[in-house]
């Protein structure tokens, strides 16, 4: 298996070079076929050689060979992070490629499908995190392989020697149609969430791309996971964005503290501090049942719901009234970060590692 995996990690470094095209030559609007490779600053087409993953950027010095000037360190990045994610989702998903549960067939199919998934993350996560810009080509790539892996999956549990799912007709409807579902919930969610935000802030304060990315990330999370009732859908859409929008405070809440600091909003930061303190506190006590009193357990809640609302007060009077020194950071990479962690997680739920 170490030959697969080794094969799978070099596929991947290959396939993220490709990727480096994708997200330069979205922003430009290039072709992403021709023409071929060359350097953006000179443009002179480069050799074969010259886009050898990783090992190129090492030897070159990270600098380009005709013009000598610095080649981007993103090149790199997105090639290992294509090469590490391949080779994660290979071991998860074909690490026990024989095993009893699940036959070999269906575990490709996973693979296959959230490599592709996961590429189309980085894509998008490339191009939203450099210029705020979300292609539909990719978005609806994402929302697409979510209902062709339904599909795919759905037609194959006829074949009850693939020992997977059920052999009658609802097992290949049922997935697709959930997916599709999803898309469509995802969708009309997020543009509430947008409209609302930015019609009581007055300010764009998510992108008109994000709801095609939560989209397409539903739709793939749903079709791998499977769904079984409309109740269980929105649990899922629900703990999707819930995640997104916890993996987007942990980028930004530094960068946050650091401008409250610089423009001295000590009210703000204070009531944030004692927040996140008390938060915790609150929830230790209560579910170990050390505030046995009931007014005591009332007031603390009382405390803690005030303290939230002001929280939340000084934080959109904080924006609105600074507008120009609102920081803008794109919510696509949190969504698409989430969807990866959510295709890594699934084979160990079910215990097929």
């Amino acid at each position: 298996m170490i030959a697969v995996y080794l094969l799978i990690f070099i596929i991947g470094l290959v396939i993220g070079s490709f990727l480096n095209v994708v997200i330069l030559r979205t922003i430009s609007g290039e072709s992403i076929v021709f023409p071929g490779s060359k350097c953006p600053n000179c443009q002179t087409p480069l050799k074969w050689y010259h886009n050898i993953p990783i090992f190129s950027y090492i030897f070159l010095k990270g600098k380009c060979a005709f013009c000598n000037n610095h080649i981007s360190i993103q090149y790199p990045i997105v090639e290992l992070l294509t090469g590490i994610a391949f080779l994660s989702l290979g071991y998860l998903y074909l690490n026990n490629i024989f095993n009893d549960q699940l036959s070999a067939p269906v575990l490709v199919i996973m693979f296959i499908f959230t490599a592709l998934a996961s590429s189309l993350f980085i894509v998008i996560s490339g191009t939203d995190f450099k210029e705020m810009m979300v292609s539909d080509y990719h978005t609806y790539s994402l929302m697409f392989s979510g209902i062709l892996y339904s599909a795919i999956i759905g037609s194959i549990s006829f074949f009850p020697d693939l020992k997977f799912g059920f052999a009658n007709w609802e097992a290949l409807f049922k997935p697709v149609g959930f997916t599709v579902a999803s898309i469509i919930l995802a969708f009309i969610i997020m543009e509430i969430l947008r409209r609302g935000f930015n019609w009581i802030l007055k300010l764009e304060t998510f992108g008109d791309g994000d709801s095609y990315i939560y989209a397409g990330v539903a739709g793939i999370i749903t079709a791998i996971y499977g769904v079984v009732s409309f109740t269980n859908l929105i649990i899922e859409l629900g703990i999707i964005l819930a995640a997104s929008a916890a993996v987007s405070v942990v980028f930004t809440f530094p960068a946050y503290i650091k401008q409250l600091v610089l423009n001295r909003k000590w009210s703000l930061l204070f009531v944030m501090i004692a927040f996140i303190v008390y938060a915790p506190l609150y929830f230790y006590l209560g579910t170990n049942t050390l505030i046995s009193n009931t007014y005591t357990l009332i007031a603390c809640t009382v405390g803690l719901i005030i303290l939230g609302l002001l929280l939340c007060f000084l934080v959109i009077s904080g924006i609105k009234n600074n507008k120009s020194g609102a920081m803008q950071i794109p919510f696509g990479p949190s969504l698409c970060l989430t969807g990866f962690i959510a295709l890594a997680m699934f084979p160990v739920m079910l215990g097929i590692i």
